[in-house]
């Protein structure tokens, strides 16, 4: 694996940047093929204040008061509410704790949704606090969003229609404000969308500008007890981001820029983690790429990987790392022959010189550099190893049509055949 953040910008030998070309000056994207954008976009900020270092959790107390929040449902799940970080956050919250849930399982589902809100409206809380992974920040936005606009939480649920209709419900109302303190690297805190496990097994997906974090707390007193295999499957998690937001059909010119940061970041800083999991940095660097990549998605949203991934988790039963960390080199390959421009820029990002290379090339490259980072972290490569049922498939296929990743895929929505096969590959 290459030198942490080892960065070697090429140039042409009379100095000019080889992406560069007054050829193509006033056209309508950006210059260069493989750094092409078109020239109008939408890029949606959050009001989220990140704060990463040593010793935050101490200043909770402060963090809390700068949002007015006195009265906190605070969630966690059971391992993390357990551990030496959670007890020391209920301790740095005090008396500020009117309400606790820490029983969220993995696929957090409705019903702890329900459980959460009722939880909420008898202690009139103000504000919540979440400690832990992504179903617990996930939880936490559900939560806030039923508190706000009332009914139940799948009634505010978005559906894709295939080929090519999305209907995403509209939740203007204000919301009460939420701080995260993450233990994997998801970063599901980071982004406005949400997943919970339907009663029946199906993953419900939402959209809510209004529950982003107004803070985000990344202190490895938080995340230094979660095991290394755990932030290296979701830190898989965090690298599918950058890579369905790198070809994304809304990407846009700062997501595509922090895609290939966040990539090039955890490219490095996995296999460093995984090497020495006791040192600080390169778990720091790991849930910093890990936020990144959330702001990406944040924006251009996920694709087909993550739609299967969904169906993997909530009926499947895998862990949404474990299925990330499974599926994308297979999803990256479907998607080959539409995005090769893109998965040229990963590529580069990850090392490979590209210059005078064809872009299915290096696309291809690309994607064997994802291997090479399975194999050097040591995350899952096959369902089969993780106990999955074979018969699920045909079943997770149909379920991936209605998953809102399929819309923002660059390739159309597939037949379920054809998404059968991608999850048989890698079974």
């Amino acid at each position: 694996m290459p030198e942490l953040y080892r960065v070697e910008e090429a140039r042409m030998e009379d100095g000019r940047h080889p992406r560069l070309s007054s050829e193509s000056a006033g056209s309508e994207t950006w210059v260069g093929a493989s750094t092409a954008f078109a020239m109008s976009f939408v890029w949606q900020g959050a009001a989220t204040r990140v704060v990463q270092g040593e010793n935050q959790l101490r200043l909770l107390g402060d963090h809390c008061q700068s949002l007015g929040m006195k009265r906190i449902l605070f969630l966690s799940s059971p391992s993390v509410a357990a551990s030496k970080a959670g007890s020391a956050v209920v301790d740095f919250l005090g008396e500020r704790i009117v309400a606790r849930l820490d029983s969220i399982p993995p696929h957090s589902g409705e019903e702890a949704v329900a459980n959460g809100v009722h939880l909420a409206r008898n202690a009139a809380i103000d504000g919540v606090v979440a400690l832990g992974g992504g179903s617990v920040s996930d939880t936490a936005k559900a939560i806030l969003i039923v508190l706000a606009e009332g009914g139940d939480i799948a009634d505010h649920a978005n559906i894709f229609y295939p080929p090519d209709r999305y209907d995403q419900k509209i939740l203007a109302r204000p919301k009460l404000p939420l701080l995260v303190i993450p233990t994997t690297a998801s970063a599901a805190e980071v982004t406005p969308g949400l997943g919970i496990r339907a009663r029946n097994g199906h993953k419900l997906v939402f959209w809510d500008v209004n529950v982003v974090p107004r803070i985000i707390i990344l202190d490895p007193e938080a995340y230094r007890e979660t095991p290394v295999g755990v932030l290296a499957s979701t830190g898989m998690n965090a690298f599918a981001h950058c890579v369905e937001g790198l070809y994304s059909r809304v990407r846009n010119p700062v997501s595509s820029a922090l895609a290939l940061h966040a990539a090039r970041g955890l490219f490095h800083a996995l296999p460093a983690m995984i090497a020495e999991p006791a040192v600080d940095r390169y778990r720091m660097t790991v849930m910093a790429g890990a936020h990144l990549s959330g702001h990406v998605i944040a924006n251009a949203r996920v694709g087909l990987h993550h739609a299967i991934c969904h169906g993997l988790g909530s009926h499947g039963g895998l862990g949404h790392g474990e299925a990330n960390a499974i599926m994308l080199p297979h999803v990256m390959r479907y998607n080959a022959s539409v995005a090769g421009p893109e998965l040229a820029q990963l590529a580069e990002a990850m090392g490979i010189d590209v210059r005078g290379k064809p872009e299915a090339q290096s696309a291809l490259a690309a994607i064997d550099l994802v291997v090479d980072l399975q194999h050097h972290i040591g995350v899952p490569r096959r369902l089969r190893d993780l106990g999955f049922d074979r018969d699920k498939i045909a079943a997770i296929a149909r379920m991936t049509l209605s998953d809102r990743g399929a819309y923002f895929n660059p390739r159309p929505a597939p037949p379920a055949e054809d998404i059968a096969a991608v999850i048989e590959a890698a079974w």
